[in-house]
């Protein structure tokens, strides 16, 4: 046999303040719904519509501003590796002397070169330009006119100084004692100048790519390989050692166009989203007040219903107690007959008020059940027999089913008593001409205990078969409408199934009638 403890207790979930259930929330509902448009949609909407248009615009103006860092950045490029040619060419200048650099021909030159270990044909030219006497510049604390040893060049045309680079010169004292004059040949500046600056000083961290090419278009150097050959900005340069190369610069990953093109399509997709959550939102509000106003009209009939409910059984017990108490009762049988409605009329209104009560205590949290391990069979019994005259004095057949050797469950039997009554209770108001209740009680493997309540009674549409265990729901049929009930029995049956860990089912076909089963668990043994 299954072993549980004695009892315990499990408190229903909180739902709702009934004192808040039973208040009229449409107009508040309404005006709620007019601020979220009137406040929040609106101008949502409007700011939306601004934005598009501006989007494209906002676009444009992020890509020619890629475009111009892209050219600040092949400016600092050029610049750069003219910075790396002055200094190489100084260093080199030092090695050469200033005797021969005044003397300035190749034949002077390379041998220097050679001798210093460098490569003799790094220079196309290499010389000094002296400045005069009397004008000498100081340099680094050099006075004012100070005359440097052997300066004796004169100035050159300018037509030939236009192909030579420069940087100034100083002495050994210090002082600048002219130009230094320079112009790399096109096979150092390629294959060496070039690669030396992109390896050693170029910044590999800013995903950036920079290709240098021959006035063909020939590349000869490119910083990283790229997945096409297309280069958004390019500059021709102009320091004399690298005239006719270009820089050309792209991203790595993606081009200007296609950056700016996905901030656009990601920007618009942002609004669009902002966008769609309101109108979601506002969605929401619709359908929570649409389905406020159709609580607050089911709350009415309930109201109605109920005290419809109330009001037939007071007054049938009031009559016929005033009868009796009167003694206007022709005969003994008569008296009888009256006791038997007052006892019916009092069980009906007990049990309006248990439903009442019990719902009313779920929806607040207070609802408790006391588990115990429980004959279900013994439950079933009790509850029929304690109506069965009544279903029988209402023309009913009554059957009852119960298989041997059931196992217990762990249930609450005040509560399970009070699912069946209301099982019967539907069962008796909504049938017509054919009126049998049938009562099972099996079990379901060694998993579940299941009551099944069956009737010939009108039945349910497919489409009501769910929404009949919702609070206050009450079907189409005319039948329905013409029988007062409150809305409350199949509501309480599913919490009171559902705080066993179990459920309520269904099956009815309209017209021939429905057939309810409980499902209680076993639980462990």
């Amino acid at each position: 046999m299954d072993e549980w403890p004695r009892a315990w207790v499990v408190r229903s979930s909180a739902v709702t303040d009934p004192q808040l259930e039973v208040s009229a929330p449409q107009d508040g509902k309404g005006r709620l719904i007019s601020i979220f448009v009137g406040a929040v949609l609106l101008p949502s909407l409007a700011l939306s519509y601004v934005s598009i248009e501006f989007v494209p615009e906002l676009a444009s103006g992020r890509k020619a501003s890629a475009y111009k860092d892209a050219e600040r950045t092949l400016y600092y490029v050029e610049k750069d590796l003219a910075e790396r040619a002055q200094e190489q060419a100084l260093e080199a200048a030092r090695v050469v002397g200033s005797d021969r650099l005044l003397d300035g021909r190749p034949e002077v030159i390379v041998p220097a070169l050679k001798e210093a270990g460098l490569d003799w044909d790094m220079f196309k030219t290499l010389r000094l330009e002296g400045s005069s006497p009397g004008r000498n510049v100081p340099a680094r604390g050099g006075k004012p006119g100070e005359t440097p040893r052997d300066v004796v060049s004169a100035m050159e045309p300018p037509a030939r100084m236009e192909w030579e680079d420069s940087v100034p010169w100083v002495d050994t004292h210090g002082t600048v004692a002219g130009k230094l004059r320079y112009r790399y040949s096109s096979r150092f500046v390629q294959q060496r100048l070039i690669p030396q600056y992109f390896e050693r000083d170029f910044p590999k961290d800013k995903g950036l790519v920079v290709r240098v090419s021959d006035p063909s278009g020939k590349g000869l150097y490119e910083t990283a390989p790229t997945p096409d050959d297309v280069f958004e900005v390019t500059q021709s340069m102009s320091s004399p050692s690298f005239r006719g190369l270009k820089l050309s610069l792209r991203y790595r990953d993606r081009s200007i166009k296609k950056d700016a093109h996905l901030f656009e399509m990601s920007t618009l997709a942002i609004i669009a989203f902002i966008d769609v959550m309101l109108a979601a939102g506002l969605y929401l509000v619709y359908s929570n007040v649409r389905r406020e106003v159709h609580l607050a009209r089911l709350k009415s009939d309930f109201v109605a219903n109920v005290s419809h409910e109330l009001k037939t059984p007071l007054a049938l017990i009031r009559l016929f107690a005033e009868t009796l108490e009167l003694g206007r009762v022709p005969s003994e049988e008569k008296a009888h007959q009256y006791y038997r409605v007052i006892n019916k009329e009092s069980h009906r209104l007990t049990q309006l008020i248990n439903n009442i009560l019990d719902f009313s205590r779920i929806e607040a949290g207070r609802k408790e059940y006391r588990f115990a391990p429980t004959d279900v069979a013994r439950v079933v019994r009790e509850v029929i027999e304690s109506y069965r005259f009544q279903i029988e004095q209402q023309g009913f057949a009554l059957k009852v089913e119960v298989d041997e050797d059931l196992p217990h469950v762990p249930a609450d039997e005040e509560a399970l008593g009070q699912a069946l009554i209301n099982l019967v209770n539907n069962a008796i108001k909504y049938s017509r001409e054919s009126k049998t209740i049938d009562i099972e009680v099996r079990r379901e493997g060694s998993k579940a205990v299941l009551v099944s309540v069956t009737d010939t009674g009108i039945g349910i549409p497919r489409g009501e078969q769910k929404k009949i265990f919702e609070k206050f729901f009450r079907g189409e049929d005319s039948l329905v409408h013409e029988t007062k009930g409150s809305g409350l029995g199949l509501a309480l049956v599913r919490h009171i199934m559902e705080a066993h860990g179990g459920q309520v089912e269904v099956e009815s076909t309209p017209g021939k009638g429905s057939t309810f089963t409980l499902v209680l668990p076993v639980g462990k043994s």
